[in-house]
C-alpha cells in the first residue's frame, strides 16, 4: 500500500492511497467464498454451484462488497500508519478501479487543528457593567415575596383583581356543551392571563354563590381549529373567593426565605452582593466574547467540519428543548433538528473557534488552574452563600460540579490575561439603558431590508 499525505482545507488531511491489484484479488476471493456457501443457483444444491455460474449471478455484488471492504480496511490502516489523529469517519473520494490495474482513492480526514494566535493585543474594548441600584434589590425581594404569597377566604366582598377563585365553568357554542372548555372546582387567579382574553375581566365583581353567563371570542391562532376566532358562551358559578396575602418584609420573612439569614437587612445585603457578582460576571462574559471575536477576525484558521457539525447539533438540541418547554411541537411546523442545526452552523463555527482559542491561550501562556485557585474560589462563593468552605465544596461535588468550577476559573484567567493585553475602558450603565439598547437593536434587525 502506498500512502501520500498532505494538508487540505478546513483542518483536514488528504490521503492519496494506492493498493496493489493482488490485494483486491485476495479480498474478492474471500467474499466469493462467503457467497458461494449460501448461493442458490437453479439446478444445483446450495453451496455446490460452479464458480462461473455463481459469478454470473452474483459477480457484480461480490466486486462491490470486496471493493468496499478493501477501502474501509485500508483507509484505517493508512490513518494508523501515518499516525493521524482523526476526528470522525474519513470521507472517500475519487475511487479508481479498473480490471488488472492498481486501485486508488483519496480519503479526507478531519484532524484537530493546529493554531497559533499571534494577533491578540493592542485592541480597544469597552467593558459595559450594569450598576446595581436599590430598585433592583427591591425587585428581587418583591419577586421572592410573591412566591411566598398565601390566600385567605373572603365572604363579604366581590372578586377583585389578584384574587384566587374557585369556579365551575361550562363552555357552550351554538347551545352545545364543549367538553374541552368545561371544568369543576377550577382554581383561577384573576389577572394571571391564564384564560382566553376577556374571560377573567368578566369574572371581576362576582360574589360567592353567584352564577352568570359571559361571552368571549377565542383567538384566531387558537390551537383547536374548531374554536379559533369563534364566540363561546361560558356559564360560570363562583364557588370560593380567596384574597392574596403578601408576607411582611421583616426579619421573619428573611428567615422564611432561608434560615441562614439573621435579619431582613442581611437578606438585602446578600441579594445586592449576588446582583453585583452577576453584573460583573455578565460584563466579563461580554468582554471575553468581544475579544474572542476580534481574535478570530485577526487570526485566520480553519476548524474541522465535524466539530462544527457536532456543536451545531448541540445548539439544535437546546432550541428543541426550548420549543418543548413552551408546549410547542416543532414537527407540526416542519421544523427538524437538521434544519435548526443548519441555521446554527455560523454560530457553531464561532463557538468552536472560541473554545480552541481559549484552550490555545491557556496552554501557550501556561494559565494553569491550581488547587489554590480552586480553594480561593470556593471560599469566595461559600462566604456569599453563608456556608463554610467545606459545606460549599461538598455541595459542588454532590452535583458533580468540580470540572465546571475549574472551567469557570480557567475562563476567568483567560479573560483577565486578554484584558491585560488590550485597552479596556469600563463603562457603567443602568439595566434600563441596556434593555432600551437591546430593544432598539431587535427592532432594527426586524426592519425590512431596503427595497422590500
Amino acid at each position: 500500500m502506498k500512502v501520500e499525505v498532505k494538508d487540505a482545507e478546513k483542518s483536514q488531511k488528504e490521503l492519496s492511497v494506492e493498493l496493489a491489484v493482488e490485494k483486491f484479488d485476495q479480498v474478492f476471493e474471500s467474499e466469493y467464498k462467503k457467497v458461494a456457501q449460501k448461493a442458490k443457483v437453479a439446478g444445483f444444491r446450495q453451496g455446490k454451484a460452479p464458480k462461473d455460474k455463481i459469478l454470473k449471478e452474483h459477480g457484480h455484488a461480490i466486486r462491490v462488497q470486496a471493493l468496499e471492504k478493501l477501502i474501509n480496511e485500508s483507509v484505517f490502516e493508512a490513518i494508523q500508519k501515518e499516525d493521524i489523529k482523526a476526528l470522525g469517519a474519513p470521507e472517500i473520494k475519487d475511487v479508481k478501479f479498473e480490471d488488472g490495474e492498481p486501485i486508488s482513492y483519496k480519503a479526507f480526514v478531519d484532524v484537530f487543528p493546529t493554531i497559533d494566535v499571534t494577533k491578540l493585543e493592542g485592541f480597544d474594548f469597552v467593558k459595559e457593567k450594569i450598576i446595581v441600584k436599590e430598585d433592583d434589590v427591591e425587585q428581587v425581594i418583591e419577586n421572592i415575596r410573591k412566591n411566598q404569597v398565601s390566600y385567605e377566604p373572603v365572604e363579604d366582598r366581590a372578586v377583585q383583581e389578584g384574587d384566587m377563585t374557585v369556579i365551575d365553568f361550562e363552555g357552550r357554542k351554538d347551545g352545545e356543551v364543549i367538553p374541552s372548555a368545561t371544568a369543576q372546582n377550577y382554581s383561577l387567579e384573576i389577572g394571571s392571563g391564564a384564560f382566553i382574553p376577556g374571560f377573567e375581566a368578566q369574572v371581576v365583581g362576582m360574589k360567592t354563590g353567584e352564577q352568570k353567563d359571559i361571552e368571549v371570542t377565542f383567538p384566531e391562532q387558537y390551537h383547536e381549529p374548531s374554536l379559533a376566532g369563534q364566540p363561546v358562551t361560558f356559564g360560570i358559578t363562583m364557588k370560593e373567593i380567596k384574597a392574596k396575602v403578601l408576607p411582611e418584609l421583616d426579619d421573619e420573612f428573611a428567615k422564611d426565605v432561608d434560615e441562614k439569614f439573621e435579619s431582613f437587612a442581611d437578606l438585602k445585603e446578600t441579594i445586592k452582593t449576588e446582583l453585583e457578582e452577576s453584573s460583573e460576571r455578565q460584563a466579563d462574559d461580554k468582554l471575553l466574547n468581544d475579544i474572542i471575536e476580534k481574535i478570530i477576525e485577526e487570526n485566520s484558521f480553519d476548524v474541522p467540519a465535524a466539530m462544527v457539525r457536532e456543536q451545531a447539533f448541540r445548539l439544535a438540541d437546546q432550541t428543541l428543548q426550548q420549543y418543548m418547554s413552551y408546549g410547542m411541537d416543532p414537527a407540526r411546523f416542519g421544523i427538524t433538528k437538521e434544519k435548526i442545526a443548519e441555521q446554527h452552523t455560523a454560530t457553531a463555527e464561532k463557538q468552536v473557534k472560541g473554545a480552541l482559542i481559549i484552550n490555545h491561550i491557556t496552554e501557550k501562556f501556561e494559565l494553569t488552574v491550581t488547587d489554590e485557585d480552586v480553594a480561593k474560589t470556593i471560599e469566595k462563593y461559600a462566604t456569599m452563600s453563608k456556608m463554610t468552605a467545606e459545606e460549599y465544596k461538598a455541595e459542588v461535588e454532590k452535583h458533580n460540579g468540580m470540572n465546571s468550577l475549574r472551567n469557570s476559573i480557567n475562563t476567568d484567567k483567560v479573560t483577565a490575561f486578554l484584558a491585560g493585553k488590550n485597552n479596556v475602558t469600563i463603562k457603567e450603565v443602568t439595566k434600563e439603558e441596556v434593555e432600551a439598547r437591546l430593544k432598539a437593536e431587535q427592532e432594527k434587525a426586524e426592519e425590512p431590508a431596503s427595497g422590500e
